[in-house]
């Protein structure tokens, strides 16, 4: 085999073996799509090393002129999968431009394939041979060029300026990467291509006596472009081992907090999972992972709540988080809180979510202890509360049950008479109906107190609240010479709350005005319950006391377990007060009062009227 066989031979299969390697990165990265058009390219190469043997083993004319013909078309691959690899490898270059050479080079292909012997010439008269590389080969003696020769001259012009413009749009980015990659790639690229057009020209108008070399430029550009993409494969190897290592000391410090962390590849379909975030979802550390893995282990009732957090999200870009149970049918539930983010492409779809996951099932059986004994106190603050306005509760009903035994008298000594008075008799059976529903009343609303009972929240009248309270302290306030106003327009919006807790609030806020006032030295004994709305939007209740007021100290504390400026309270009336106000979704704040006293003031929301309705 001579020396021109050998060397193109081997150009050849060097190309080949690059265009097979670039395409099975490809195959299992289809995102690497720069390695596709450079694997296109390579294997050009390998179609146009052919025709130029082809073309300087050719032994006439004509075999010459068809060698030219057919180089065509592995050009026009070469040229075309050069600019997408710029487009796609750089991330820069016009698209105008490169669709417009595309459509040239593609004008030019279509009248070679109708043109004899072929687009660069109308004839082909002589050829002969001459010594390249120490062997005999034919090159272009004598022939007429086409009027059109200076089409693809131009269009070359034309590939110059798009690399050249996507070249210097990259350098301005100023970072070492891309100004690498302009370098080695745009500029390899404009080199090599003056180079094999410059001397491809000059052979076809004739001026020199050379076989036909493409190959030769473009082989060593092919062969820069693709160092660059191995050095970036070795670059994503190292990231690679990086971030493997990185994931291993994350991993280590999330086992050290008890944490699980996850990762969901939506376009690879793929979810990563440390050996703490599967064993809190009861999954092996060999398992693969499924979206329907996860969402089979999410309590039915609690995965909608879920896909809300993540839908809103994904909405907003912001962080999402979500408490849920999982957990098998024969194994207790685990409550699981989960927080992370989404990312989305410029399209707005999901490609990756990133969660931390944690087990609070402690937390929550102790939250649950925690509101347990939260409503013992509640509870114990009721009773207690009722325990002190027992003397009072019991004159109070002892007025309706003392009225109905007189009025039970009264009729007896009527129905003894021959004829007695029926109309009488209606007065005293509507009285004892009257007295009996006043005592009914407030019996009703003691058991309600006395109930143990969580909150049951229902549309509530303000109005209606303030007098219940009022009924039931308005016999101690007058017992202890204090002056008790209850007032409130039954116009008030309704609010949302559990009424048993409500009146425990204005009961101890009342008591507290009393307690006050009592244990000062003033003239002024007088408690004013009012309720008004605020902006539609709340109802605010005021319990105002003429007593002393509180202290500085009193008020930075007011709410605090434990603190109480009486001495023989256990302050945990106020606090217990304030909870109730925040699990209404409302505020309890106090001040003093520029003429004296002081002012508690509860604030609720209040419910839309389409709510109510």
């Amino acid at each position: 085999m001579n020396s021109v066989t050998t060397f193109w031979s081997c150009a050849a299969s060097a190309a080949l073996l690059l265009a097979i390697v670039h395409a099975t990165l490809w195959l299992f990265d289809s995102q690497r799509k720069a390695s596709l058009a450079l694997s296109v390219m390579a294997l050009s190469l390998v179609g146009i090393t052919i025709t130029e043997l082809g073309m300087m083993h050719a032994r006439s004319p004509e075999e010459w002129g068809r060698w030219v013909y057919w180089c065509h078309v592995p050009m026009f691959s070469l040229l075309v999968s050069l600019l997408f690899y710029v487009r796609l490898y750089f991330q820069t270059g016009r698209p105008w431009l490169m669709w417009s050479v595309i459509a040239a080079r593609a004008v030019i292909l279509v009248a070679n394939l109708g043109s004899d012997p072929n687009f660069n010439f109308d004839s082909i008269s002589a050829i002969r041979t001459i010594d390249f590389l120490g062997e005999q080969v034919t090159v272009l003696a004598a022939g007429v060029t086409t009027p059109w020769q200076w089409f693809p001259s131009f269009t070359m012009l034309c590939y110059l300026a798009f690399i050249a413009d996507a070249t210097r749009t990259l350098w301005r980015t100023k970072t070492t990467e891309a100004r690498r990659r302009a370098v080695i790639a745009g500029g390899g690229a404009m080199l090599f291509m003056v180079l094999a057009t410059t001397s491809t020209q000059l052979v076809i108008w004739q001026q020199i006596e050379l076989p036909i070399v493409i190959s030769g430029p473009y082989l060593i550009m092919v062969f820069a472009m693709g160092m660059e993409l191995a050095w970036d494969t070795l670059r994503a190897s190292t990231l690679a081992r990086s971030l493997r290592e990185s994931e291993s000391r994350l991993e280590l410090a999330a086992n050290a907090g008890q944490l699980g962390l996850w990762t969901w590849d939506t376009r690879h379909k793929r979810i990563w999972a440390t050996e703490r975030a599967r064993k809190l979802f009861g999954l092996q550390p060999a398992d693969e992972i499924t979206v329907d893995d996860l969402r089979s282990r999410i309590h039915p009732d609690d995965y909608p709540r879920v896909h809300e957090a993540l839908q809103k999200s994904t909405d907003s870009q912001a962080r999402y988080f979500a408490e849920f149970r999982v957990g098998q049918a024969d194994s207790p539930p685990r409550w699981i809180s989960a927080q992370g983010k989404i990312e989305n492409d410029a399209q707005g779809q999901v490609i990756m979510v990133h969660g931390v996951l944690r087990d609070v099932s402690d937390q929550k059986k102790a939250q649950a202890e925690a509101d347990e004994l939260r409503r013992e106190v509640t509870h114990s603050g009721r009773i207690t509360m009722l325990g002190r306005l027992s003397s009072a509760l019991a004159h109070e009903l002892s007025q309706p049950l003392g009225a109905i035994l007189r009025n039970v008298e009264a009729a007896d000594i009527l129905l003894r008479r021959p004829d007695p008075n029926l109309d009488e008799l209606r007065a005293i059976v509507s009285d004892i109906h009257k007295d009996d529903q006043r005592a009914g009343a407030i019996i009703d609303k003691l058991r309600s107190l006395l109930k143990r009972r969580q909150m049951q929240f229902q549309p509530l009248s303000v109005e209606s609240l303030v007098n219940d309270a009022g009924t039931l302290i308005r016999a101690d306030a007058s017992a202890r010479h204090v002056i008790l106003q209850c007032a409130a327009d039954v116009s008030l919006p309704m609010v949302s709350g559990d009424r048993v807790h409500l009146s425990q609030v204005l009961i101890n806020l009342i008591l507290n005005g009393i307690d006050s006032i009592c244990d000062s030295a003033g003239s002024s004994r007088e408690v004013t319950v009012t309720a008004h709305a605020v902006d539609r939007s709340a109802v605010e209740i005021t319990v105002a006391d003429s007593g002393a007021g509180l202290t500085p100290e009193a008020l930075s504390r007011l709410g605090e377990p434990f603190f109480t400026t009486k001495s023989s309270g256990m302050g945990m009336g106020l606090s217990v007060s304030r909870t109730i106000v925040e699990a209404h979704g409302g505020r309890l704040c106090a001040e003093n009062q520029s003429k004296g006293g002081a002012l508690f003031r509860v604030i609720l929301p209040a419910m839309p009227l389409a709510a109510v309705a």
